[in-house]
């Protein structure tokens, strides 16, 4: 008996200090998102602002669009490892959030009939994650993350890019010129919103409703 009750406070012991951990790994997730999401959004306006002063100068001309078309795409290729970074960290926060609820099982069922004192749930699925975060069922976490907002920004930086490529190349009609930028714009969200997709269905549970499995093939 007096074994059995060491190795239980151990037990309990060894578990608060695992539910510390993993609160402090899920703050880090989080300022980690943050922080690159505001370093990102901060390369952009500086980016613009820039492309101002040289638009001012040239009179959008030659210069300024060779300065854009170095400028946007270097600003594209950082939000991608933005935006992968950011879907990773969601994960990891997610991860984190399951263990969490798992050892709020432990408590609960150490509280017995006082269970109800819990204000958070015990489910250690994403679904009971996101339940506890106050994040309604019907919706899919992932397009208000961090990584699906530095997704749509890149979107937009990636079919300006693509918009000035083809003024500077064949100097077509401003219709055609903001079609190409929306259309290039329009597959670059789908794109990266599939690959945050693909992420999330490898690394959290497939049977999770929350993270349907992602196309497969060209589909």
């Amino acid at each position: 008996m007096a074994d059995a009750l060491d190795r239980e406070q151990q037990l309990l012991s060894a578990l608060t200090t695992e539910h510390f951990t993993l609160q402090g790994a899920r703050a880090q997730t989080l300022t980690e998102s943050a922080s690159r999401a505001t370093v990102y959004v901060g390369a952009v306006s500086s980016s613009l602002i820039a492309l101002g002063f040289i638009g001012q100068i040239s009179e959008v001309g030659a210069p300024f669009q060779v300065f854009a078309l170095i400028v946007l795409p270097t600003l594209y290729l950082l939000g991608i490892v933005t935006h992968i970074r950011l879907v990773e960290c969601g994960v990891e926060d997610v991860r984190y959030g399951m263990a969490i609820n798992r050892i709020r099982g432990y408590y609960r069922e150490l509280a017995g009939d006082h269970a109800r004192l819990f204000l958070l749930t015990a489910h250690d699925d994403p679904r009971g994650v996101f339940e506890n975060a106050g994040v309604p069922s019907g919706r899919r976490p992932q397009v208000f993350s961090f990584a699906s907002v530095v997704a749509t920004i890149n979107a937009v930086v990636g079919g300006s890019t693509v918009g000035i490529a083809v003024a500077a190349a064949a100097d077509p009609p401003l219709a055609v010129t903001a079609a190409a930028g929306a259309v290039a714009g329009l597959a670059s969200i789908v794109v990266w919103l599939r690959v945050a997709a693909r992420i999330l269905a490898r690394r959290v549970p497939r049977d999770a409703p929350l993270f349907p499995t992602p196309p497969t093939g060209n589909g």
